[in-house]
């Protein structure tokens, strides 16, 4: 093991990009203890021409750990760029960046470029082994842009303070060549913290609406009805509410029984507005997906695979109404 990462470069002083036409932070160029250039505004003025190239942001959230953020932020991810959407998937996730392996990506390293810092390209045409090899049927894309791609070892662990999250979440956003995409999905840690905190800052003025992933114990309602709080206070729009693991499938008689005991809190997003967008049963194929690094989602022999459509779509149209109900 070869320690913890305790470091990465700071976003702060960097050089305006209509003067050095680079597209990354001053702390990963090799000219910047000569640079004479204005450094103070870059920052800003690189994170709006990158954030003006996303259509939409979806930051996944839900207050408490364990309930499937990171699954529901990878399927929906692979989901949307089926329907022929350019994707990007950040994992904000800093502690526990799991994105990369959920895409079989924890291989990919990342090199820093003129443009930015690239962001590796997730191949849609991965199958799960139950899965034919027909052909593609959409012309998405899906880019990952995650901490773990720098990381030397999988388990080596990010011991950072809130200041070195702050630059981490800048570079993601302003240092990582997204390209155009129509959605950015945001796989965020658990809690209102720091990553959020920052995350809202810089999304100001963006198309961002949240979508919340619970389960349906007590517990975990409560959380995620604190993150739906945040939103509220926060003037941060909601699209909903996934429901994860809402029951599973008797392998012995077939029938269907709920995993958890229906909590009353589940009713209280019903009656503060938040529609219920999917209830994701406990199954195999979800584990399956991610141990084989192939989203679930991009099986299109499992029942998976349909609720996941669904999900992009109800997203997609939900954002679209919201813009122009902005827009009126």
């Amino acid at each position: 093991m070869s320690g913890t990462v305790e470091y990465i470069p700071t976003v702060e002083a960097v050089a305006p990009i209509e003067d050095c036409g680079r597209g990354h932070a001053c702390s990963f160029c090799p000219e910047e203890d000569g640079c004479t250039l204005d450094k103070a505004n870059h920052s800003k003025v690189h994170m709006e021409r990158r954030l003006s190239k996303i259509n939409w942001i979806i930051p996944v959230m839900a207050n408490k750990g364990g309930v499937g953020k990171s699954t529901v932020s990878a399927n929906l991810a692979v989901a949307l760029a089926q329907l022929g959407y350019a994707v990007g998937l950040a994992d904000a996730d800093i502690h526990g960046p799991n994105a990369a392996r959920l895409f079989g990506m924890q291989d990919e390293k990342v090199k820093v470029t003129g443009r930015g810092i690239n962001v590796p390209e997730y191949d849609l045409e991965r199958r799960s082994e139950n899965t034919d090899q027909g052909a593609p049927t959409s012309r998405g894309t899906l880019r990952v842009g995650s901490l773990a791609f720098f990381l030397e070892e999988f388990d080596t662990p990010v011991v950072w303070r809130d200041a070195y999250k702050h630059d981490y979440i800048h570079h993601m956003l302003g240092s990582f060549d997204w390209g155009v995409l129509d959605f950015l999905i945001v796989d965020m840690p658990p809690g209102t913290g720091n990553e959020l905190i920052t995350l809202g800052d810089v999304l100001k003025g963006c198309n961002t609406s949240a979508l919340l992933v619970t389960s349906a114990d007590a517990i975990a309602l409560q959380d995620t009805l604190k993150a739906a709080r945040y939103c509220r206070e926060t003037a941060l729009p909601m699209l909903g509410v996934v429901e994860n693991y809402a029951g599973t499938i008797c392998p012995h008689c077939g029938g269907e029984f709920d995993m958890f005991p229906r909590a009353p809190e589940a009713e209280a997003f019903e009656q503060q507005g938040i529609a219920t967008l999917a209830r994701l049963p406990f199954t195999p194929a979800i584990g399956a997906g991610a141990a084989a690094g192939a989203p679930v989602a991009g099986d299109r022999n499992s029942p998976m695979h349909d609720i996941f459509a669904a999900l992009a779509t109800t997203c997609r149209d939900e954002l679209i109404a919201q813009q122009r109900k902005m827009m009126s």
